[in-house]
């Protein structure tokens, strides 16, 4: 069961990578499906979302304390940084908000 899930975060990590460099909208799915995907194993989305609010939060040392809970690789994690930091709104990305 654990190697499924490796194997099926990796999989969906490669579509994310790919789809990241084919424009802007490719970029939203795909920071969307890399935040659903991997921040959603460990926690419900409603969670996440009041999240999103914090201003100035440090995403890299979240992101980096969680990923390390939840054993994701240090791509997943700068992934997950990056649409964080870059995308205009996270919270309507990730949550429809």
């Amino acid at each position: 069961m654990r190697k499924m899930l490796i194997f099926g975060a990796v999989s969906l990590f490669t579509l994310t990578v790919v789809s990241l460099g084919t424009g802007q909208e490719a970029t939203e799915q795909g920071c969307r499906q890399t935040l659903q995907a991997n921040c959603t194993t460990c926690h419900g989305l409603k969670k996440i979302c009041n999240k999103l609010d914090q201003q100035d939060a440090d995403w890299k040392k979240i992101v980096a304390n969680m990923g390390q809970k939840g054993n994701l690789s240090q791509e997943v994690q700068d992934t997950v940084v990056t649409c964080l930091t870059t995308t205009k709104e996270p919270k309507k990305l990730v949550c429809g908000q």
